[in-house]
């Protein structure tokens, strides 16, 4: 999934330094760092002297030094330099690095005690002490607002956060004066402002000035309570509320969010951990060490709350090392924007890894978040704002990850590459760069064999990457095992999010509401989903509570301190106080198409009864131009066979119609009050971008087995027959997939697959598989289709047999057109038969004549009337009439026209017997006109019965005798 880059920290191999540390992280993207190192230190003066300066002795003493390394981590700056060993565990410097607050930890018995200090390091000067000293956790944070950053004049104030872990948080506010023109000075004591006074967890966000701490809400007051399912201890359990400050530049804070919280693990640790705290500069947090907590936020109105507990299977037996006993470790993120909760549990983790294990949650981008447990799991977490969370990666983390690693992000103001993101190690000292890449994303794909990962892989790269190059190669590496059950699926979400990526690109910007409605996925949004990790024993799983009933307090954009400004609370309002529609259902018209289609005959729908015009199947006057798509975007898509349907009215049309006429109907029922002709225009757009990437993968597909012709060279069923067998079986397997496709999300086909798709089928199938996919209405088998498989079979009685079958499988009418180019006795017998029962059952002549069909009829019995007159003389002056009507056979070759012989004479009138044929024709002509009577089809049938199936009974019934 990433690509990870592991180097040491280039100051760090340069210099050698003693218990190097990270305390801090300024707004800029710029470290705090310390570490001990020998320096000159200046001692008191000598007794006997005269105690002035000259007197003080100078001497080597390894001391405490206090740098800012900058955001690259190629060079750092000495801030601050101690005249002795000093256990600074964290730090903060204001924007004008003038000040600098710093948290000391001493080991004082059994315990620890913290104390805090404020110190002038412009120049370096005095030390002041806070005087706080306590054993709860002290966490210090100045202020960073663009007021505070300027002096006023001769004075400024700088504001510093103060943090002690479950006793207050408040502000102290230091009065700066400006001394001989060069150094800001303390000038007086402090003043103190409190923001909080309990909490149980805080974290600051220097990036966005957001405060978030979490406390107790007290429990309702003891009354009577009915229809309550909780018992009454439940009901007096302090409940967690996390809070939500907003700092402004000389404006007063404001809360701006109270949600309550489920956490696990919150009253008291799941495991035997220590009592420690978790000093982590980096952080920028203040807690329990059991109690990991972060709060990721984003400018767009995204917000997630992350929470990493681990657990024991109460089932599992503690082994005799305690270090090994196997875990879960999961997080739970609370994701505000959709109102849901997103629980991920990894188990068989080590219980001595997970108990050290520090994840990082980083934003990617506007619609990831990246999860990194160094040695556990690496996630990547679909949380944008489009739609909900359902299409996530997960993978085991790059081996350049060492597993004891503490990854911390590094970002300022400055944007940072959406494809590439920043850690330093700070158990290892290493830089650690992790690219998201085209490469990183294809190698996950392919070596992946969980469908949920490579479908939101695919999602990636079509939906929010919009990146049609990796989409294409994803496809190609789908090709490559035609076979995977998982194929059509795969190929379902491409026609949809790459069809939802190139109508979001070209929609107007005031239709987006009416994007809204589109569908982006074909991922469902599931309570419970599984992702196979080879090196786990069990599956990764990952599951959903929605927050039904939850009491979110977010103030609305007229309750702010300041309306004007557009943040995260304005954004994540505007989220959630709009109503969200589901998502236009493609399943509804594939049930409406299964209705249809059922009496759907392309032979008898008129042209008439659907808006679209099948000479150009782009609905809505739209072409390919206005969808952004040129001729030259077309060349790169070529298709083996010609985009051509000879049909009056063809099934792509009737399904054009039916999405266009569900969209349209569908966005005027969540928008009444929309114009129609703009509902109109995004759903016409819709449907033609459907064709068009529809149109795209039967490309890939096809390119991604053989060359796709060109356009001088031969296409459709002569492009079938110069294929090789083992490549016409792998195409077919592959269209046969796509077909399915399409029809699972209610695609259309390109003009012209349908008879490629046929023939090729017959190919490459067994006749049994062939008339099992032709059956149950996969193969269509038009007369273009029926015409070619009548040529490509030799009339062997086995293939006889066959092509029987095959054209009694289609509709009559299509039958008796097949029929026609069959040059073979039993096709003479079947339509002269047809046509017969069809005019003795007065449904009129069954197949009609053109004009040139019956001039040459006529003129062929012109010609041939002198080898009709030794049928009889003794007939009637009416019968020799209608039999001089009769013309020779016009349908067979010349070589089978026969004369009738001694065996076949007998179906026709003679000197001493009355001929049955002519009898039957008195029978047709009471039933029809004459004109309407194909004579010459009936006499070539009735001697093709004669001579084909006369001597086979004959041949019977000799058996029989013997």
């Amino acid at each position: 999934m990433a690509a990870v880059t592991a180097k040491p920290i280039l100051f760090l191999e340069e210099n050698q330094y003693s218990n190097f540390e990270w305390i801090g992280e300024i707004e800029d993207g710029s470290l705090l760092c310390r570490w001990e190192e020998e320096v000159l230190v200046r001692g008191p003066a000598d007794s006997s002297g005269d105690g002035g300066p000259e007197g003080a002795t100078s001497s080597l003493a390894f001391a405490t030094q206090i740098a800012i390394a900058t955001p690259d981590l190629q060079c750092t700056q000495v801030l601050y330099t101690f005249d002795k060993v000093v256990p600074v565990v964290q730090a903060s410097v204001n924007a004008s690095r003038t000040l600098l607050g710093f948290v000391t930890r001493r080991n004082v018995g059994e315990g620890n005690k913290y104390a805090a200090y404020v110190a002038e390091v412009a120049p370096q000067g005095g030390v002041f002490s806070l005087n706080i000293d306590c054993s709860r956790q002290i966490f210090l944070e100045f202020l960073h607002t663009e007021e505070n950053e300027k002096p006023l004049g001769d004075s400024w104030i700088a504001k510093l956060l103060v943090f002690v872990h479950r006793e207050s948080i408040a502000i102290y506010s230091f009065p700066l004066s400006l001394k001989d023109g060069t150094s800001w000075v303390v000038d007086d004591q402090p003043l103190t402002e409190s923001v909080v006074r309990s909490f149980v967890w805080a974290q600051w966000e220097p990036r966005h000035n957001h405060l978030y701490y979490l406390h107790y809400r007290p429990p309702p007051e003891v009354g009577l309570t009915l229809g309550s399912c909780e018992s009454e201890e439940d009901e007096m359990r302090p409940r967690p509320m996390l809070t939500a400050l907003q700092f402004h530049p000389n404006k007063p804070h404001e809360t701006v969010l109270n949600v309550p919280l489920e956490l696990s693990g919150l009253e008291h640790s799941p495991m035997d951990l220590s009592g420690d705290y978790r000093d982590q500069g980096l952080l920028h947090t203040a807690g329990d060490a059991w109690l990991d907590l972060r709060v990721v936020t984003s400018p767009s109105g995204a917000v997630c709350i992350c929470h990493h507990y681990i657990y024991k299977s109460r089932l599992a037996e503690t082994p005799a090392d305690p270090e090994s006993c196997a875990v879960y470790l999961a997080y739970s993120v609370t994701l505000l924007h959709h109102g849901c909760v997103l629980h991920t549990v990894v188990p068989g983790v080590p219980w001595g890894h997970a108990h050290s294990a520090l994840p990082t949650y980083s934003l990617f981008g506007d619609h990831y978040l990246l999860v990194i447990v160094p040695g556990v799991c690496m996630h990547m977490l679909d949380i944008g704002l489009d739609h909900m969370p359902n299409n996530h990666i997960v993978t085991t983390p790059p081996p350049q990850l060492l597993p004891n690693a503490q990854l911390f992000q590094i970002c300022g103001k400055k944007v940072t590459s959406g494809r590439s993101m920043t850690f330093v190690d700070g158990v290892n000292q290493m830089l650690v760069e992790v690219r998201v890449t085209k490469e990183s994303l294809f190698s996950l794909f392919k070596c992946s064999a969980v469908l949920s990962n490579r479908l939101a892989i695919l999602h990636l790269a079509s939906v929010h990457d919009k990146d049609h190059d990796l989409s294409r190669k994803l496809m190609w590496s789908v090709c490559e095992d035609p076979y995977n059950l998982d194929t059509p699926v795969l190929l379902q979400e491409y026609l949809v999010g790459e069809t939802y990526a190139a109508v979001h690109k070209h929609i107007d910007s005031d239709a987006g509401h009416l994007i809204s409605l589109l569908p982006i996925t074909t991922a469902p949004f599931t309570t419970d989903t599984e992702y196979i990790e080879s090196p786990a024993e069990e599956n990764v799983r990952i599951s959903y509570c929605l927050l039904e009933n939850a009491c979110i307090m977010l103030l609305s954009p007229r309750e702010r301190v300041v309306r004007s400004i557009s943040d995260t609370w304005t954004k994540l309002w505007e989220h959630t106080s709009c109503r969200h529609h589901q998502r236009f259902s493609l399943t509804d018209v594939v049930d409406k198409l299964m209705v249809s289609l059922d009496t759907y005959k392309p032979e008898a729908l008129s042209q008439g009864s659907t808006p679209v015009s099948p000479a150009s199947p782009l609905v809505g006057g739209l072409t390919i131009t206005s969808l952004g798509l040129t001729l030259a975007h077309l060349m790169f898509d070529p298709l083996p066979f010609n985009e051509a349907e000879n049909t009056t009215s063809s099934k792509l049309e009737h399904l054009l119609s039916v999405n266009l006429r569900e969209l349209s109907m569908y966005c005027l029922k969540h928008f009444p009050h929309e114009s129609p002709m703009r509902v109109h225009a995004v759903a016409s757009k819709y449907v033609c971008t459907q064709l068009q990437v529809s149109r795209r993968l039967c490309s890939i597909l096809c390119s991604s087995q053989t060359l796709v012709p060109t356009e001088k060279s031969e296409k459709g069923f002569t492009f079938i027959e110069q294929l090789e067998d083992a490549v016409a079986t792998r195409l077919f397997t592959l269209l046969e997939r796509y077909h399915s496709a399409t029809e699972a999300v209610a695609f259309p086909l390109p003009q012209g697959y349908n008879s490629f798709l046929a023939y090729l089928a017959h190919r490459c199938l067994p006749h049994l598989v062939f008339m099992q996919y032709v059956q149950r209405g996969v193969l269509q088998l038009n007369v273009d289709v029926l015409r070619e498989i009548v040529y490509d079979l030799d009339d062997t009685p086995q293939n006889v047999e066959r092509k029987l079958e095959i054209i009694s499988s289609v509709p009559l009418v299509r039958s008796l057109r097949a029929l026609q180019y069959w040059q073979h006795p039993m096709s003479l017998i079947l339509r002269s038969r047809l046509h017969a029962g069809s005019i003795l059952a007065g449904e009129g002549p069954g197949q009609p004549r053109t004009p040139t069909q019956s001039a040459r009829i006529n003129a062929q019995h012109i010609q041939n009337k002198a080898d009709c007159q030794d049928w009889g003389s003794g007939r009637q002056n009416s019968t020799r009439n209608q039999s001089d009507l009769l013309p020779p056979p016009t349908s067979m070759t010349p070589s089978r026209r026969h004369t009738p012989s001694s065996h076949s004479l007998t179906a026709f009138p003679t000197a001493d017997r009355l001929s049955p044929f002519d009898t039957f024709l008195d029978l047709l002509t009471a039933k029809a006109n004459l004109t309407d009577l194909d004579l010459g089809l009936l006499y070539e049938g009735t001697i093709a019965s004669l001579e084909y199936i006369k001597p086979e009974m004959e041949n019977e019934l000799g058996t029989v005798r013997n």
